[in-house]
């Protein structure tokens, strides 16, 4: 449907998945009342999500890559080689597959991994109700 040349149809396109990972997450977080920030400067983590529960420090990934009837994403850097996160630098990875569905996966839970199938994570993945 046209409508004075905006569209009522989605073009999702996969390919803008990672450009807006970021946003996406942050306006989960914002829609469960949390507050967030983005670092001013470079850093290890992409959000701070201020809460009840204080403020985490969490790690936007993204991933288009299906494994059979799953998703891999890489948990790691790709700049310099793949360097895994640490408990001292996120507390948390948000994590948003081609699907669109969210994941909010404790760093505790996949320290020292560089990549993980999503379906062995199921148990991390966000409602849409």
């Amino acid at each position: 449907m046209q409508m004075a040349g905006l569209t009522t149809e989605s073009r999702f396109d996969s390919a803008n998945l990672r450009r807006a990972g970021s946003m996406l997450a942050a306006g989960w977080f914002a829609l469960e009342g949390n507050q967030v920030s983005w670092p001013l400067e470079p850093c290890r983590y992409d959000l701070l999500v201020g809460g009840l529960g204080g403020i985490r420090r969490v790690q936007v990934k993204t991933t288009t890559v299906r494994v059979g009837s799953t998703w891999k994403v890489y948990l790691s850097t790709t700049s310099g080689g793949r360097t895994i996160y640490t408990p001292d630098e996120i507390d948390e990875f948000f994590v948003i597959d081609g699907d669109l569905n969210y994941y909010r996966i404790p760093i505790q839970a996949v320290e020292g991994v560089q990549a993980i199938h999503l379906g062995g994570y199921e148990r991390f993945r966000l409602r849409k109700d």
